[in-house]
């Protein structure tokens, strides 16, 4: 058996053998000329073209002659950030801009170029991924804006709030509600002005113990959440209904207060003050020194305990405050026509208000027929007695103005005391203990008296009667 398999191995490899030398006779080897044809010219089409970004083009490359053996080619851009280029002419476009787009042969001898254009893709329309939303005072949602198309240029936005005193936004879309009740918030595109509007409602939460509640508050219509249970109440301007107190806005003319009470345990009591509320007459007693002009309703030459009607009023076109106070005015009735500017200011935390009579030796105002008039505090030196109707100090450096406050007894009475509230600014010995008027024949405010007790015209003193617990205080 072993010598029959012997050869039949031999048989197949000489059969093989004989197969390759018939093969070698029928293909001959031999060298055969290769013609190269070297291309003459290149050209691309198109040769310009305009592109949105996010576009694709594909360039065609033809060489002359066309018969041109070489017709491989490298493709290259001037800039991938406009526009890149692959290994078969394909373009993709990016931001707007020009790039130059070469096709070279495989040899390198012929070039062709396409200026491609990239144009800014433009917005179509914005949308938000809500459009009504409700969040609590003080807490945020954040709107998402989706800008089309997805590859639009400018993709910008800017968000705004119609009613911020509700709600307001963030360049980020971020909502923050700030009291009860609904704003519209819209995000508007940088391009083409595209916009989308999503209505936030701002909820209260509802407490859930008792409280006792004390509030200051401005006269503009308000209102606090409560645990106040089932029943709606009313009590003239102040109302509850579904956990919520509001009030009304005072129109009054006056500071208000009022009170509620529930049969949770809780209350709540709301005063209502501006300084608005304290425009009107007021009696104003002092000790009164006039021996060189008439006050308005006293004859000349007046001493002694005096009440002076005088009238607290809005200045005309002037700011809302006053030396950095708020709460401006004018309080006429002191010298002939001339007015002295107060300041009322009101802590609503603390819950107290103070009145602010303002001295400037800066300007002068005219009072009545050429006689022009400047308040000045009336101060008391180191001992009693020893008086500064125009202090030499006042008017000069940082001393040129200078406020008198006087507390608040209740709404309708201010007092000021001496010897317990003011002494001048830079000093350590000058105390404030009233209003001392003096006049000239100019506006220039130099051209007043100056110095001590050397001139004055009119005084309002505080030490009303020889007693310093009277005061000089203003009534209404």
């Amino acid at each position: 058996m072993r010598a029959r398999y012997h050869h039949i191995l031999l048989g197949l490899f000489s059969i093989a053998a004989a197969l390759s030398l018939a093969s070698c006779d029928i293909y001959p080897q031999s060298e055969q000329a290769v013609i190269i044809t070297p291309p003459s010219g290149l050209t691309v089409s198109p040769a310009t073209v305009e592109l949105f970004g996010g576009d694709f083009l594909e360039l065609t490359a033809s060489v002359t002659p066309a018969e041109g053996t070489s017709k491989y080619f490298h493709w290259t851009t001037s800039d991938k950030s406009i526009a890149t280029v692959d290994n078969f002419g394909l373009v993709e476009a990016f931001s707007p801009g020009k790039a130059t787009i070469t096709v070279t042969t495989d040899d390198g001898t012929q070039k062709a170029t396409c200026v491609v254009t990239v144009k800014p893709t433009p917005v179509s329309g914005v949308s938000l991924d809500k459009t009504e939303a409700t969040v609590y005072e003080t807490e945020s949602v954040t709107l998402v804006a989706t800008v089309a198309p997805e590859k639009a240029t400018d993709k910008t936005v800017k968000w705004t709030s119609d009613n911020p005193e509700v709600a307001t936004v963030d360049k980020d879309g971020k909502v923050t509600g700030v009291s009860k009740g609904t704003a519209n918030i819209t995000v508007i595109t940088n391009d083409g002005g595209k916009q989308a509007t999503c209505k936030v409602t701002v909820a209260v939460r509802i407490p859930t113990e008792p409280e006792q509640l004390d509030l200051w508050r401005n006269d503009k219509a308000g209102y606090r959440a409560i645990l106040g249970g089932d029943a709606a109440q009313d009590d003239d301007w102040l109302h509850y209904a579904d956990g919520v107190v509001t009030w009304d806005e005072n129109t009054s003319g006056s500071p208000r207060t009022k009170e509620m009470t529930f049969p949770t345990g809780s209350t709540i009591k709301v005063t209502q003050v501006a300084g608005k509320d304290f425009v009107g007459t007021w009696t104003m007693q002092s000790r009164l020194f006039n021996p060189n002009a008439a006050v308005p309703g006293k004859p000349k030459g007046t001493t002694g305990a005096d009440k002076s009607t005088v009238t607290i009023s809005a200045i005309s076109g002037d700011p809302e405050t006053l030396d950095g106070h708020e709460n401006a005015f004018e309080l006429s009735g002191l010298y002939l026509a001339a007015t002295m500017k107060v300041a009322f200011e009101i802590d609503y935390d603390a819950k107290t208000v103070k009145m602010g009579l303002f001295f400037d030796k800066r300007s002068t105002q005219l009072a009545k027929d050429g006689v022009y008039c400047a308040y000045v505090p009336e101060l008391e030196g180191s001992k009693w007695g020893s008086y500064n109707f125009a202090p030499s100090t006042f008017g000069k450096d940082d001393c040129n103005y200078e406020w008198m406050w006087c507390s608040m007894e209740d709404f309708k009475t201010f007092r000021y005391l001496p010897h317990s509230q003011n002494i001048i600014r830079g000093t350590s010995n000058l105390m404030l203990i009233g209003i001392s008027i003096q006049v000239s024949t100019s506006a220039d405010p130099s051209s007043l008296p100056g110095g001590n007790n050397t001139s004055y015209n009119t005084i309002y003193q505080a030490n009303y009667n020889g007693s310093d617990t009277e005061g000089l205080s203003f009534h209404k």
